[in-house]
């Protein structure tokens, strides 16, 4: 299938509507913070192939989970998370080394592998108020956690990891409800480090997935502080 190829100096897409029956959009292009930052904000995101170009897909249609759909009282809340402690953006680069621990199996070099290169494009991200993460504690070890980024009211899920049992999803919970309460949309799931069994999602016409992006954009040009959890 034909897909477009991006110039390194030029931080544009084509529109996300253009992209091939299975989702790919385009290929290449130097990977920037400002380019990260575009593709969510486009309804495009990044699958970095190790030893190879770096691929930008729009499937249709989109997976995302609407945080007001989940559903789980204080108390359910509570025997949940009890036997863990939660802390959030305290260790941003521990989550992504978590992260990599899990992910980048040195036999299977493939999209799930983050990149040295995606490490520090994160942590920058994270320095201006974009990329944050939920780190799960117990014992005063990090066990899991995820991070993401949340732009206006919309949060980008990437990874999600865990070294003990639940603990991955002691995160996701936390998150879901956290943004609950911060009136959040939705959180994008579509990339496959970030899904998790067990959790109930919708699925978004590329479309109205793509508006929604733009109009968040617009509405939350520099909203990247709001995220208070």
């Amino acid at each position: 299938m034909p897909y477009f190829e991006l110039k390194n100096d030029e931080i544009s897409f084509p529109p996300a509507y253009f992209a091939d029956i299975d989702g790919l959009l385009a290929v290449g292009g130097t990977m920037s913070v400002e380019r990260l930052l575009l593709a969510y904000n486009s309804g495009i995101y990044y699958w970095h192939y190790p030893l190879k170009h770096i691929k930008w897909w729009s499937p249709d249609p989109r997976i995302v989970l609407k945080p007001d759909s989940f559903v789980m009282t204080k108390s359910e809340q509570d025997t949940f998370l009890k036997d863990f402690d939660i802390q959030v953006d305290t260790r941003f680069e521990e989550v992504l080394r978590g992260c990599q621990s899990v992910f980048n199996i040195q036999d299977r070099m493939d999209n799930n592998w983050l990149t040295e290169r995606m490490v520090r494009l994160f942590m920058e991200l994270h320095q201006q108020g974009c990329a944050h993460s939920i780190e799960v504690w117990q014992n005063d070890d990090l066990v899991g956690g995820l991070f993401g980024v949340a732009i206006g009211k919309l949060f980008f899920g990437e990874y999600v990891f865990a070294k003990v049992e639940r603990a991955d999803e002691v995160a996701m919970v936390y998150l879901i409800e956290k943004l609950k309460d911060q009136n959040f949309d939705l959180i994008d799931m579509q990339k496959e480090t970030f899904l998790l069994p067990g959790f109930e999602y919708d699925e978004m016409p590329r479309l109205e997935y793509v508006d929604l992006c733009k109009e968040n954009a617009r509405l939350h040009p520099e909203d990247y502080q709001d995220f208070n959890i």
